[in-house]
């Protein structure tokens, strides 16, 4: 710990503990077998880091760069990619960790715990004696063989069992982002998700600050005539055009400008007020005579001052002719001449050059104008330009720069805001930059049902993975799990919960219907329901539930493998919530607060969730779902291979690397 920073510790090297580096160094020399337990000495060394600021009550990570540079942040995959990792086992989960990320917006520290978890319960099964899976034997049997068959089930299981029992078990105890009464957004409940996210990215101090500016800049953007999915897409692809970042302020100065902010200054400005014409130029308008694929042929200085003098008529009627047409302003991706800038300013139309591709674009994309050809002939002979309303165009100070402020009718299909993102260094400044940017990925994946395939796996190659053995006959069987005295029906308040129970009878989390082909279970189960928008507590809700449903799908299901795998998966997701109050400061016992969740679970009675958050229910089956997919690419591994090769943009004569 740091004297005088509580809550923060240090990682010098950042890099993996000397012993699991030397070992990786000794693999190096020559091909070794990669066993379960060396995949979850990598996979702990991990966990060691990220869980010390894990939670809303997490610390702070301090690196020292060898530059001597400091880095100090909370966000998990900004310290895993901050890692010098040479064990590839690790920087496969540090890769898998990361595209995680990249579809939910956060999830990196709880990707490695809940893959610990796993690992540890696997390592836990495998060790029984009395371990019986198909085509093995009970004491002799192969540790590859059994990973790989755990593997498989655990993909069979993920698509075919995990998603019937979110559907048919958890689903009723999710709330909504829609308030019912007229199918609207709830800002209350969205303010609560954006709350619980940026408690485990930012600071106590600013979170509260950032999650008011964040809730409010996405009710801003949202049209009345628009999806919001397509609305989150749009901010997410071009958030870097639609945020500026301000150094050298506090934080508490950021602030939501209408319209959108281009990175430029006025080349020309002509005030004007109300609504003006704008036009997208791609070319410069005024031509030369030494221009590129030119051919000019000249006979006397006399010839070469009137073709001069042509050519600046030419400039200057097509400044005239945009008057005409009531244009006012330019917006240029290359820069113009000044005799261009000259004319514009004599006819009262701002120019704007010099301006990137990926703003233009942005320009496109809310008012759907193309760009106009600068050919004389083209632009004289239109009646019509393809032009676009701003209602307000003017130069705008932000800290100690100009910029140009556009703003655009409310018709449009998109709103468009800008985001001034204030901070006192440019470190922090990128980090909060960092987090609202994920946080609308995270915004992105709460309005996806909640059980959709895995991104990057493929459905059709994991309902026939487990099909390894040939059997001359196929069997059909229904796995069929005894009743369950009671389903479980959630009503969330800002309260608590109300857990009110009703008689149903479930099969494996509802009527899932199975085929023995070649000695594996190939499960059918109904489509999945259409539950956008799914939220529920937070605080380890999600994995305590789930926790619990596998665990009574394990004591009841007859089928053995399927048994062990939802146990595996259900003990270790108990992980999550563990850390979580593991890191609180006052003293809270996980298992008491567990024993209490799970005995008014049982008997009808309300938990406490006020303080709890909400956080996106598709989020959560999304880590589950990657977890599973990153340990099916682990345990299939059998050996390392130390292979000399020749690194990118390197000549025969430089020396190698190990990969």
């Amino acid at each position: 710990m740091c004297k005088g920073i509580p809550d923060m510790f240090f990682l010098e090297h950042m890099g993996l503990p000397v012993e699991v580096d030397l070992c990786w160094k000794e693999m190096k020399k020559y091909p070794l077998s990669l066993d379960l337990n060396k995949v979850l000495q990598v996979a702990e060394s991990l966990e060691n880091i990220v869980c010390r600021c894990f939670g809303p009550e997490g610390g702070h990570v301090l690196f020292i760069k060898s530059t001597g540079d400091l880095l100090i942040t909370r966000d998990g995959r900004k310290i895993l990619e901050s890692l010098l990792l040479d064990h590839p086992v690790a920087r496969i989960v540090v890769h898998s960790a990361c595209n995680h990320a990249s579809v939910t917006g956060d999830g990196v520290k709880s990707f490695v715990l809940l893959l610990c978890g796993v690992l540890r319960e696997l390592q836990a099964a495998i060790n029984k004696k009395d371990l019986i899976l198909s085509g093995g034997t009970t004491r002799n049997q192969n540790q590859g063989h059994v990973l790989k068959r755990l593997s498989n089930l655990m993909m069979t299981f993920q698509t075919e069992i995990l998603e019937n029992i979110i559907v048919k078990q958890l689903s009723p105890h999710f709330e909504t982002v829609f308030l019912k009464e007229t199918n609207t957004l709830s800002s209350r409940t969205i303010q609560s998700v954006l709350d619980t996210y940026f408690s485990g990215r930012i600071g106590y101090n600013n979170r509260a600050f950032i999650s008011r500016l964040v809730a409010d800049y996405f009710h801003r953007c949202l049209p009345h005539n628009k999806s919001i999915a397509d609305v989150v897409h749009t901010v997410i692809t071009c958030f870097s055009e639609l945020h500026t970042e301000v150094l050298g302020e506090p934080i508490e100065n950021s602030k939501i400008i209408s319209g959108i902010v281009l990175h430029r200054q006025f080349a020309v400005y002509c005030p004007s007020g109300g609504k003006i014409r704008a036009v997208i130029i791609t070319e410069q308008f005024h031509q030369y005579l030494s221009a590129s694929d030119v051919t000019f042929a000249v006979c006397s200085d006399a010839q070469l001052h009137l073709s001069q003098i042509f050519l600046r008529q030419r400039t200057e009627k097509l400044m005239k002719h945009l008057q005409n047409m009531e244009v006012r302003l330019i917006l240029s991706t290359v820069k113009q001449p000044e005799i261009v800038l000259f004319y514009a300013k004599q006819n009262g139309i701002s120019v704007v050059d010099c301006l990137p591709a990926e703003e233009i674009e942005l320009v496109r994309i809310i008012t759907g104008a193309s760009s106009l050809s600068t050919a004389y002939g083209d632009i004289v002979s239109r009646q019509h330009l393809d032009t676009f309303l701003i209602t307000c165009c003017q130069p705008v100070l932000l800290g100690s720069r100009k910029y140009v402020q556009l703003t655009f009718s409310r018709s449009l299909t998109l709103l468009p805001h800008s985001l001034v993102i204030c901070g006192p260094v440019k470190g922090l400044t990128e980090q909060l930059v960092s987090a609202i940017h994920s946080a609308f990925k995270m915004l992105q994946q709460l309005f996806q049902p909640v059980v959709t395939n895995c991104v990057g796996l493929d459905t059709a190659k994991n309902q026939g993975c487990c099909k390894t053995r040939k059997r001359e006959s196929v069997q059909e069987q229904n796995v069929t799990c005894s009743k369950y005295q009671k389903d479980s029906v959630c009503e969330c308040n800002s309260h608590g919960i109300s857990l009110n129970h009703s008689p149903e009878s479930i099969k494996c989390g509802g009527h899932i219907g199975s085929r023995i082909i070649n000695g594996d279970i190939v499960l059918q189960m109904n489509s999945p329901i259409d539950n956008t928008g799914s939220v529920l507590p937070g605080g380890g809700t999600f994995e305590m539930l789930l926790n619990f449903y596998l665990q009574s799908f394990a004591k009841q299901c007859q089928d053995a493998e399927l048994a062990l795998v939802c146990s595996v998966v259900g003990n270790a997701l108990l992980n999550i919530p563990q850390n979580i109050y593991k890191a609180k400061k006052r003293n809270t016992c996980f298992l008491f607060k567990y024993a209490q969740f799970i005995s008014a679970l049982k008997n009808n009675e309300a938990i406490e969730t006020s303080q709890l958050g909400l956080e996106s229910a598709s989020c959560k089956y999304q880590l589950v779902a990657s977890v599973l997919h990153c340990i099916s690419k682990l345990v299939a591994i059998d050996y390392i291979v130390g292979v000399k090769c020749i690194p990118p943009n390197t000549t025969n004569d430089e020396s190698t690397d190990d990969v």
